[in-house]
């Protein structure tokens, strides 16, 4: 099976007394697998990589009833569709489900459609989604930083504070001998109290040795009137971490642009 939702789906040949058992190579969401006549018709037994039907009537010679599984990883292809049809002659006891990763051009027009969707949005659906109200976005700014052991320097970067978010804007120079890929942070106030981070992206996501990258932080906005500074700590997949100890966010106060 391929996900791809053009395939038509896979038949499976059944009949009344005579159990079929469909064996997965991946972990299945048992709650969410759906059987048409499920408990009236057909008889279902998940198990955590296999699934036994058996239907407890005879189906009609143009009957088909629809077989929807959903795995539990979360890769792609989230889901396999099957059909349950009577057998004429031969009946499927034993069904192995090998579920293919999606082609490299499946990926790529999946990609396209979706940076599609980015060049669409605009400040109309930015409104729409809640990261506007009617006091605005406040924006601040914190100065450089160099990391004179680690080797990494902080340009001025920018933090902006909306309703109910906050995003740091800043640029990494990675004066170190290696790449260094950032793939976590962390926001802690002089107080030593946690904002919590949604998100983190860095662009590119490995800054090479002597380059100049991008990072974003999306997190949760502070508590009102609780701006000020706060330390950014950066983590890196070779366990290298970067910390800015002066990044500066702004203080909203409700009902005041």
């Amino acid at each position: 099976m391929t996900g791809n939702p053009a395939d038509p789906p896979h038949e499976i040949r059944v009949v009344q007394g005579v159990a079929t058992l469909l064996r997965f190579q991946s972990p299945l969401n048992r709650e969410a697998i759906e059987v048409d006549g499920r408990g009236t018709r057909i008889t279902v037994d998940a198990g955590d990589r296999s699934l036994f039907l058996e239907p407890l009537l005879e189906l009609g010679s143009t009957e088909r009833l629809a077989l929807r599984v959903s795995f539990a990883d979360g890769k792609a292809p989230a889901e396999a569709m099957f059909v349950l049809v009577p057998a004429s002659s031969e009946v499927d006891t034993r069904i192995d489900v090998i579920r293919l990763e999606p082609s490299e051009a499946t990926c790529q027009t999946e990609l396209l459609a979706l940076k599609a969707l980015c060049r669409a949005m605009g400040p109309l659906e930015f409104a729409r989604a809640g990261y506007l109200d009617e006091t605005g976005v406040k924006t601040t700014s914190f100065e450089f930083y160099r990391d004179e052991a680690g080797g990494f320097e902080a340009e001025r970067g920018v933090s902006h504070l909306g309703p109910g978010w906050l995003l740091l804007d800043v640029r990494i120079i990675n004066g170190s001998s290696q790449p260094w890929a950032p793939q976590g942070a962390t926001l802690t106030s002089k107080a030593g109290r946690q904002v919590t981070v949604r998100a983190m992206t860095a662009i590119p996501e490995a800054i090479p040795s002597g380059q100049k990258g991008r990072i974003l932080v999306e997190a949760e906005a502070p508590p009102k009137g609780a701006g000020g500074e706060y330390v950014l700590e950066l983590g890196g997949k070779d366990g290298r971490s970067f910390s800015i100890p002066a990044v500066r966010v702004p203080t909203k106060v409700e009902g005041k642009p």
